[in-house]
């Protein structure tokens, strides 16, 4: 990496890895309880919290730099996807315990698997985002997952949706599902930003 590149790709990896944690995390309050959850949550607080530092300093940095290696807007957008994906994280594991969900209804796990290998596979790219080649395949696979989540997602709304004995409970359920989303959503932004810098760089 050049020396102009290298502070910005270094930040990016960063924040992306954080993420990863963070899908990890949510994947933890699984089949816990209450008490065990409490724990997962404050641990995505402190990535939170370490994001946000992150994404301060890397906007900092590209407002500062007289030169960026990538369009700032750009540097812009993926900083906030990925800092968001963590905000998004922390509402639905803090939502399932303000909700009282005891059990997650079947199918959340397929939901965070798709999650978890889409912070993953961001994690593993953006560390080369300088070498616009090596990534070019990202947001290809990224889509790929974006398609097993959305399926996943729609499995899981329909089952909820589906409990007329329990509307109330139906409603908790979807508006953490929702959370989750929204972090799918964002990781998909990141590609999307991606496939645009690949492109207008090549």
């Amino acid at each position: 990496m050049t020396p102009r590149t290298a502070p910005f790709v270094d930040a990016l990896a960063g924040l992306a890895v954080l993420v990863h944690k963070g899908t990890l995390t949510v994947r933890d309050t699984l089949g816990v309880g209450m008490l065990e959850r409490g724990g997962e949550l404050e641990r995505l607080r402190v990535l939170h919290r370490e994001a946000e530092r992150g994404r301060t300093e890397l906007l900092d940095l590209a407002r500062e730099s007289f030169v960026t290696p990538f369009d700032r807007g750009d540097i812009h957008q993926l900083t906030v996807a990925l800092a968001e994906v963590l905000t998004h994280l922390e509402r639905a594991v803090d939502g399932g315990i303000r909700q009282r969900i005891d059990d997650p209804p079947e199918g959340t796990a397929k939901l965070i698997d798709a999650l978890i290998q889409m912070a993953e596979l961001t994690a593993q790219t953006l560390p080369k985002l300088h070498v616009l080649a090596d990534v070019a395949s990202y947001p290809v696979e990224m889509r790929r997952l974006g398609v097993r989540a959305d399926q996943a997602r729609r499995e899981l709304l329909t089952d909820a949706l589906s409990r007329r004995a329990d509307p109330l409970g139906a409603l908790r359920v979807t508006l953490v599902i929702e959370e989750l989303t929204a972090a799918i959503h964002d990781l998909e932004r990141v590609a999307t930003v991606v496939e645009g810098i690949v492109v207008k760089e090549s």
